[in-house]
């Protein structure tokens, strides 16, 4: 996968490739780290929002966009069902639904949950405390609707002011379904990847809705410990 590396990050931090290091890849968990479970779904009871996120998630992974090795900047010139409109549309925005990168996965889930419009809500809070967000990291001057809310330390920074705050940990029992896990790929101080914890668990150990080069398409995997954790959120009701 290491090939893709230069072509993923031509557009900082939208969602990025890995140089996998034994140090995260490979962390050992025991029992205590992990979550007991029946029929191999999580045991405890959610909130409503919780289970607005997670609908939202499966919703997603039913779809299975292919992951977008160009990377591209698009104009949102689809609706949020999916309707492609010609012409840029906001709020309920969207590029091709049949492609996307990490950032896509959580902002069509909390779209599909009936939960909030990160295009809007993101437009909205840059105009109104720029500072607040990294814009000087791809050098812009203004709110850019088509892709302020697919940059993962945008929405890092929107979930940090709006959301639970948690504990970035390997320790599965920490994690609830609906939440909102953070990674440093290759550690180098740049978060790159997002994804929403599923409500599948296999001894023990959660599952992450995202979209990445491997496989290629939105999925419903065990790579918690994959990456540096460098966030976790939790809806707030």
């Amino acid at each position: 996968m290491n090939i893709l590396a230069g072509l993923l990050l031509s557009i900082v931090t939208s969602c990025g490739q890995t140089d996998q290091t034994e140090d995260n890849k490979n962390t050992t968990v025991t029992t205590s780290d992990t979550i007991e479970q029946s029929q191999n779904k999580y045991p405890g009871e959610l909130t409503e929002g919780q289970k607005k996120v997670l609908e939202g998630a499966k919703k997603v992974l039913e779809q299975k966009a292919e992951y977008d090795l160009s990377m591209a900047y698009y104009t949102t010139e689809y609706n949020e069902e999916g309707e492609y409109i010609g012409g840029k549309v906001f709020p309920g925005g969207d590029i091709d639904p049949k492609i996307g990168v990490c950032t896509d996965v959580v902002v069509r889930s909390l779209r599909k949950g009936d939960v909030v419009d990160l295009q809007e809500e993101l437009n909205k809070d840059i105009k109104n405390n720029w500072r607040d967000y990294p814009m000087s990291r791809w050098g812009a001057k203004k709110p850019d609707s088509n892709i302020d809310h697919r940059r993962v330390p945008n929405l890092e920074v929107w979930f940090s002011k709006y959301w639970q705050e948690l504990p970035a940990t390997y320790n599965h029992s920490d994690y609830q379904p609906g939440d909102v896990v953070i990674w440093d790929l290759n550690q180098d101080g740049t978060n790159d990847h997002i994804g929403i914890v599923s409500d599948k668990v296999v001894d023990g150990r959660i599952y992450i809705i995202h979209n990445f080069p491997d496989p290629g398409y939105v999925a419903e995997e065990d790579v918690l410990e994959e990456w540096q954790v460098t966030g976790h959120y939790r809806i707030n009701y």
